[in-house]
């Protein structure tokens, strides 16, 4: 295990490294200008080489995390911090620096923030003690001052301002990850060198709002085009530091999508849905209940379908987004805009690549995705809640397969069974029509 060292141990990723590393195993130290918590808390000032030199004593690893965004002057002054660290670890015989660092991309000229970001990953590069620059775009976290100015924009108001900038693409990351490749740092052996980390997901900047009101729960954004949005009217309307979202919004011009990234954990990066759900609060969705548990209302449809349990599934988990739910034509977009009206989320479309649990499928949310069974929940405005499962069985004889298809109802008093045994005819007519769909674009996969 490792000592180490966390500088800016108040900030955000600071905040939830050190007792990360501590869970490890490592021994933790921490400083930060105000006195942060841990056992082995120094209260100093990184500009303050007798501080900085007690901070690194009999030190391991040293993480810099310390950012000065809410100054004018920040590029300046975290160069000089940059040389002091580098100078300070090289001085106390510290094995590793590594600092949490902004992408570098290609289109140049690099917003001031990102080169700001470049110019301190390159003063520690250049130091004796080797350096792992970690390079991030937007960290997705409850905190994360990039996270949230854009989720404002999908939180408090019916519109969005779309500026060209907002079809720009970005690669965000969970803070769960981020932290994930920090704390591996400190169990390596010494490397020096830059490395993107990145999320699964790639979204332009307005996708990502949009999935940010649809895992809160809110209506579709409405956008509207403009030619820019000044930074002093965003500032304005944040509660963070002008100087900050000043130098956020100019790294927004930039696409941020690295070609390469430093392998993810294990079991694969945290999906951008999931990380929404975790970063807003959002609780996770219910499980369906059984259909024969009192008061849950259900009916079942088995469809045979001419094509292998494979062929099957795979037409299953590709369902949604832009290949539709194979139902009658403009059904699901009617009940959409009507649910849209009621201030629900019905106008809402698109998916992930890949499904898991947690994801939004259009105005569904993914409950399981399991033994060739998916199990979505929707999330439409209605006197109860209602869960759909889509399963592939295998069928009577070779070559053939099954589909299951299971509606649950769970009504919410007297108007939600009115409602359930109102719209039942219409409802299994269009289930119906879903079930046969499915089972012709599962054919056409093998014929």
């Amino acid at each position: 295990m490792s000592r180490c060292l966390v500088l800016g141990a108040r900030g955000y990723i600071g905040a939830l490294l050190a007792p990360a590393l501590a869970a490890a195993g490592h021994s933790v130290r921490t400083m930060s200008r105000s006195l942060p918590p841990g056992p082995d808390a120094i209260r100093g000032d990184v500009r303050d080489p007798a501080a900085l030199a007690a901070a690194m004593s009999d030190v391991d690893v040293v993480f810099h995390l310390v950012h000065s965004m809410d100054v004018e002057d920040y590029a300046a002054v975290d160069a000089a911090i940059a040389r002091a660290v580098a100078a300070a670890a090289a001085e106390a015989g510290v094995r590793q620096i590594v600092y949490l660092g902004g992408p570098a991309p290609a289109d140049r000229p690099l917003s001031a923030h990102l080169a700001s970001r470049t110019e301190v990953g390159d003063i520690l590069l250049a130091g004796e003690v080797p350096a792992l620059v970690l390079r991030a775009a937007m960290v997705v976290g409850a905190g994360s001052a990039s996270f949230e100015l854009l989720a404002r924009a999908a939180l408090v108001a019916p519109v969005v301002l779309r500026p060209a900038w907002m079809s720009h693409r970005s690669r965000p990351i969970a803070v769960r990850d981020v932290l994930f490749h920090l704390v591996r740092a400190a169990a390596t052996e010494p490397v020096a060198g830059a490395v993107d980390i990145a999320g699964p997901d790639t979204v332009t900047y307005l996708e990502l709002v949009q999935r940010c009101a649809r895992i809160a729960g809110l209506p579709w954004r409405v956008p509207v085009p403009v030619a820019a949005v000044p930074a002093a009217a965003a500032a304005a309307l944040s509660p963070l530091p002008a100087p900050l979202v000043t130098a956020l919004m100019e790294s927004l011009k930039h696409d941020l999508v690295p070609e390469s990234v430093l392998a993810p954990p294990p079991g694969g990066g945290t999906p951008l849905d999931r990380a929404l759900r975790e970063a807003l609060g959002v609780a996770e969705p219910p499980a369906m209940p059984s259909p024969r548990e009192p008061g849950v209302l259900s009916t079942v449809n088995r469809e045979p379908v001419a094509a292998d349990q494979a062929a099957l599934w795979r037409t299953i988990a590709d369902i949604g987004g832009e290949r539709g739910w194979y139902g009658i034509p403009g059904v699901f977009t009617a009940r959409g805009a009507l649910d849209h009206l009621a201030g629900g989320v019905g106008l809402h479309r698109g998916r992930p690549a890949t499904l898991s649990a947690g994801d939004a499928l259009d105005s569904w949310t993914v409950v399981s995705v399991e033994d060739r069974s998916l199990t979505l929940v929707t999330d439409m405005r209605m006197p109860g809640t209602a869960w759909l499962r889509l399963s592939a069985l295998p069928g009577r004889v070779p070559g053939e397969s099954e589909l299951e298809q299971t509606v649950v109802f769970v009504p919410r008093g007297v108007r939600g069974s009115l409602y359930w045994h109102v719209q039942k005819p219409a409802h299994d007519i269009v289930f119906g029509v879903m079930a046969r769909g499915i089972a012709r674009a599962a054919r056409s996969l093998v014929h």
